[in-house]
C-alpha cells in the first residue's frame, strides 16, 4: 500500500468540485477546484505506486490509496502525456469522420504496442483542425469505469486551445512553447489555423534550444518572416533557455499565466502548465 496524499479530507463536498489530472510515467497530477474560484484551487503531484508493474496496474494502485480521486466530481478531466498525437487538418478530410480515421492511421502507423489500442478524436474547430490520439485500451477502460464520464486528451489539445483563444492580436508569427524538465510541446500557427504541433524529447537544456531554433528557421524560411517566441512551462528551464533564445531570436517572452491565478495559492504554480490552463478551457 502506498501512503494517501490526497485523502477525503483535502476538500470539501466533491460534487462542487471539478478534477483535473495529467498522467505521466511516475506521477500522477492532480488539480481539484471549483469552477471560477481560484482561490479553491488545490494542487498534489503524487508519484505512482507499485514500481515493476505494468503501467495500468501502477496507476490502479495510485488511485485506489488515494480515496478522495474516487469521489463524484462534478467534472472529471484527464490528461494522459504521450506523443502519439496526430494534427488533422480539417481541409483535408471535409468533414469526413471515417476518412479522419483513415488519415489517423496512415498518420499514427500501429506499433507492437498498438494491437489493443484505441484512437480518439478532439475536433478544434476554430484552429481549423482534430487532434487524433492513440492510447492503450486497457488504460482507457480503466479510466472509464473508475471516473464518471471523464474527458481525456493529450495535453496537446488543451495547449492548442489555450494558446488560439489567449491571443486577443492573431497568432500569425508566434511559436508558443511549453517545456518539462525533459521535453517540449512546439506549437506554431499560421492566421488562425494551427500549423504545426510537435513534442521533442531532450536530456540537455542545449537540445531543447536546438529544436525551437530549427523549427522557427523553418518556418522563416517558408515563410520570409521572423516568428516571436513565447514560452510557457517549468520556470527553471524557461529562464535558463530564454536568455539563450533572447542571442539569436528578436521577440522571446514569457507566456504570461492566466489573470485569475493571482487569486490562486502560491503552490499551484508548481503544477504543469498544461494541467493549470485546464479550468480555463472548460
Amino acid at each position: 500500500m502506498g501512503n494517501a496524499l490526497i485523502d477525503k479530507e483535502l476538500i470539501g463536498e466533491p460534487r462542487l468540485y471539478d478534477l483535473a489530472m495529467r498522467l505521466e510515467a511516475e506521477t500522477l497530477h492532480v488539480l481539484l477546484y471549483r469552477s471560477g474560484e481560484p482561490e479553491s484551487i488545490v494542487y498534489r503531484a503524487v508519484p505512482l505506486d507499485a514500481p515493476g508493474l505494468p503501467p495500468e496496474r501502477r496507476l490502479e494502485e495510485t488511485v485506489y490509496n488515494n480515496p478522495l480521486l474516487l469521489s463524484d466530481f462534478h467534472k472529471v478531466t484527464i490528461l494522459v502525456d504521450t506523443t502519439r498525437y496526430a494534427i488533422i487538418p480539417d481541409n483535408a478530410t471535409g468533414g469526413d469522420t471515417l476518412f479522419a480515421e483513415v488519415l489517423a492511421d496512415r498518420m499514427l502507423p500501429d506499433t507492437a504496442d498498438d494491437s489493443r489500442a484505441e484512437t480518439l478524436f478532439t475536433p478544434m474547430s476554430p484552429a481549423g483542425v482534430t487532434v487524433a490520439v492513440k492510447m492503450q485500451s486497457q488504460l482507457l477502460a480503466f479510466l472509464r469505469r473508475t471516473f464518471n464520464n471523464p474527458a481525456i486528451y493529450p495535453p496537446i489539445a488543451l495547449l492548442s486551445s489555450y494558446f488560439y483563444d489567449s491571443s486577443r492580436i492573431g497568432h500569425s508569427g508566434k511559436i508558443y512553447v511549453n517545456i518539462r524538465r525533459d521535453s517540449l510541446d512546439l506549437l506554431a500557427f499560421t492566421g488562425s489555423r494551427l500549423e504545426l504541433a510537435n513534442t521533442f524529447a531532450f536530456r540537455e537544456s542545449a537540445d531543447a534550444i536546438y529544436y525551437i531554433m530549427s523549427v522557427r528557421k523553418m518556418l522563416m524560411d517558408r515563410d520570409g518572416d521572423d516568428r516571436e517566441l513565447l514560452i510557457a512551462g517549468d520556470d527553471a528551464l524557461r529562464d535558463e533557455i530564454t536568455a539563450v533564445l533572447r542571442e539569436y531570436a528578436g521577440y522571446v517572452m514569457p507566456v504570461v499565466y492566466p489573470a485569475t491565478l493571482v487569486r490562486a495559492p502560491k503552490d499551484v504554480l508548481k503544477a504543469p502548465f498544461d494541467l493549470i490552463i485546464t479550468p480555463q478551457c472548460e
